[in-house]
């Protein structure tokens, strides 16, 4: 029987102080626990606007998921001709409440767009601001070093792999695709395991004209039948906004195959344990359908 893991990323201010609140109570009412990555620094989501003359599908993703009821004005005009504001930093009462009612917690960046949009301009010793910042603000937070990270946007480069490897975790969750691992990119070898999203996301379902979500719910849900583990990407603006309803049937969807719901660290752990050590995967930048731009996915083995 497959188990699921239920990713959860928070990019953005509102989904802080609005999604995740909605998304606790939820989980709660189903008795799961999810593992939650949260961007701690400035909220620019508005910076976005850019990626209309520069990421080939912005506009089409923007247009199908409908981005202004789905992120809400604020939210698409912050960083721009509003002042961005702090996302997970600005409400530590919240972070806590995550743990405290059992979930996982991660980092998933400082300055989430600045990271998305770009990474691969960034130097090594930005790319260690980055991360440094958003430590810093995790162990203020919640008392502790954090563990675990999940790049924005499934993005990463060989520099900031290393830097990651650098910082002690347990696992990172940066990759879409294909096995558990350690990855190589760009001929880097990661020392840290990767513990990929394995599913679709709703946006990338909705921009590719799923309008059933009902069958959307299955085809997040569907997963080989030889997959040891599904990650299910969920999104605090998204399932714990408009699309709250689309979460429920998720969580009846997986109830009624009798699966298991685990976090990534328990899955992690479950895989460091085992007496086979975890494979290297070859990993690349490449599209993805529904998104803009690229991410980091496994090659295909030949």
């Amino acid at each position: 029987m497959i188990s699921y893991s239920l990713k959860v990323d928070v990019d953005t201010h509102d989904g802080m102080r609005d999604g995740v609140p909605r998304l606790l109570d939820t989980f709660g009412r189903f008795g799961v626990k999810a593992t939650f990555f949260l961007a701690f620094g400035p909220d620019n989501s508005g910076k976005a606007i850019w990626n209309l003359f520069r990421s080939k599908g912005f506009l089409k993703k923007m247009l199908r998921t409908g981005a202004p009821k789905l992120y809400g004005w604020r939210t698409v005009l912050s960083g721009t001709l509003l002042p961005a504001r702090l996302i997970a930093a600005k409400f530590p009462d919240l972070a806590r409440r995550i743990g405290d009612e059992g979930h996982e917690v991660g980092v998933h960046a400082w300055d989430h767009r600045l990271w998305q949009d770009h990474l691969d301009r960034l130097t090594r010793a930005q790319i260690e601001e980055q991360f440094a910042r958003a430590f810093e603000c995790f162990e203020k937070t919640l008392g502790r070093r954090p563990r675990s990270v999940a790049a924005p946007a499934w993005y990463a480069t060989a520099t900031s792999l290393q830097v990651q490897d650098g910082l002690r975790l347990e696992y990172a969750s940066d990759i879409r695709g294909g096995e558990f691992g350690y990855p190589e990119l760009d001929g880097y070898r990661s020392t840290t395991l990767q513990l990929p999203t394995t599913q679709p996301c709703l946006e990338e379902l909705l921009t590719l004209g799923r309008k059933d979500l009902d069958a959307c719910a299955e085809e997040v849900l569907a997963a080989p039948p030889e997959a040891p583990f599904a990650v299910v990407p969920l999104h605090a603006e998204v399932e714990g906004g408009v699309y709250e309803p689309f979460l429920e049937k998720l969580l009846r969807g997986i109830a009624a195959r009798g699966a298991h719901v685990q976090t990534l660290k328990e899955k992690a752990a479950e895989i460091l344990r085992a007496a086979e050590p975890p494979p290297v995967i070859q990993v690349r930048a490449r599209p993805l359908a529904g998104r803009a731009g690229r991410v980091i996915t496994a090659v295909p083995r030949s």
